[in-house]
């Protein structure tokens, strides 16, 4: 179903980036910063709320003026994109990590993995590297050595003949009691991410709500893919893509419309023209 645009007072504004606030080939859709802009101006607590690593969010430069709150690597970090500082982070444990990895290669003998630090630097292993040649990880070492950090706040599973969601069926039983494993692409090279036990976009945000005192019925929030569906289930006014994930879809959420056509800014206008002024 279309989604109906609230009356309530919002006050704080999520979305996720790739296939919701961002166009195709990761472009920013003017209209979608344009409302975010005018929504900030009055007031209005913006949250960016994505699976990239804290060291792939520069598409969100052009937002600075807004000062947006940012909940990278699925909420594993808390960032705050002006100052650059990490605001909370909430590492996997080392030897869960591990143990994970050891159990899902038994079942996926092709696996290679990969880590995301809390700041800016990643790890990955040689079967990673040698499925994935794209990237250029700061270190290539086993996975004991990658684990053997304090501040891997991602770990991610790829398997170049796994599709994502065979991938993702695969890492249940090995990460279960261990991490949360969840997938924001879909594609025939499977690419599963994992965070601590209980991280999700949606504890990070509860933590930003807290904070400032926002419960969930002046929260608005975007998202396209399974990542984002923890996050959509806590605000009281979600919604979803057109173009999102069929999990998404079928989760009775209202829909935006498509990313490319900038439906997330196109709700955010018609909230503030029913909403009318807001207190700065």
């Amino acid at each position: 179903m279309t989604g109906t645009v609230p009356h309530e007072d919002i006050r704080l504004i999520a979305t996720d980036l790739d296939g919701t606030f961002l166009g195709a080939g990761g472009r920013l859709v003017p209209r979608n910063v344009e409302a975010v802009c005018a929504a900030a101006a009055r007031g209005i607590t913006i949250v960016v709320a994505t699976g990239r690593p804290y060291r792939w969010t520069d598409v969100i430069d052009p937002l600075a003026d807004i000062h947006p709150l940012l909940l990278s690597s699925n909420g594993a970090v808390i960032a705050d994109p002006a100052t650059g500082r990490v605001l909370h982070h909430w590492p996997i444990d080392p030897a869960d990590g591990l143990a994970f990895g050891a159990a899902l290669v038994r079942r996926v003998p092709d696996a290679g993995f990969a880590v995301e630090f809390a700041s800016h630097g990643w790890g990955a292993d040689a079967r990673y590297v040698a499925a994935h040649p794209e990237g250029e990880p700061d270190l290539v070492a086993p996975l004991a050595d990658l684990m053997a950090f304090d501040d891997v706040v991602k770990l991610l599973a790829l398997s170049p003949s796994t599709h994502t969601e065979a991938l993702a069926a695969a890492a249940v039983e090995p990460a279960a009691g261990r991490i949360d494993p969840t997938f924001s692409f879909v594609r025939d090279e499977g690419l599963v991410e994992c965070s601590a036990p209980g991280v999700s976009k949606a504890s990070a945000l509860k933590v930003v709500m807290a904070e400032r005192g926002i419960d969930s019925g002046q929260a608005m929030a975007f998202g396209d893919m399974p990542n984002d569906l923890p996050m959509l289930r806590l605000v009281g006014h979600p919604y979803v893509m057109a173009n999102g994930h069929r999990i998404m879809l079928e989760a009775g959420f209202p829909i935006a419309g498509y990313s490319d056509d900038g439906a997330v800014g196109a709700v955010i206008d018609r909230m503030l023209h029913i909403a009318g002024p807001r207190r700065p």
